[in-house]
């Protein structure tokens, strides 16, 4: 099963869990500072989302150099089709 994210869903979806998180600060301040099940929970939250943007950044990366390295062929055939003009005098 391949699922596609494009980046406006993407960002929505990041912009709506900054909202929910920053909504929980109140009670987090007021009822749930002393809970150790909290913080294990936002630790282990922080850990999977770093791990996701990680991956994410990665991925971007690898698109971007295919990007390029597509770019450079297509620049290469082109070339040859045309005859490298720097060699035509």
């Amino acid at each position: 099963m391949q699922v596609k994210i494009n980046a406006k869903s993407l960002a929505k979806f990041h912009l709506i869990l900054a909202l929910v998180w920053a909504m929980l600060t109140i009670p987090t301040l007021l009822w749930w500072k002393n809970s150790i099940l909290w913080v294990s929970l936002m630790s282990i939250y922080a850990i999977v989302v770093s791990h996701l943007a990680a991956y994410s950044a990665a991925h971007a990366e690898k698109a971007a150099n295919n990007a390029l390295n597509q770019s450079e062929e297509t620049r290469q055939k082109t070339d040859k089709i045309a005859g490298d003009p720097r060699q035509a005098h």
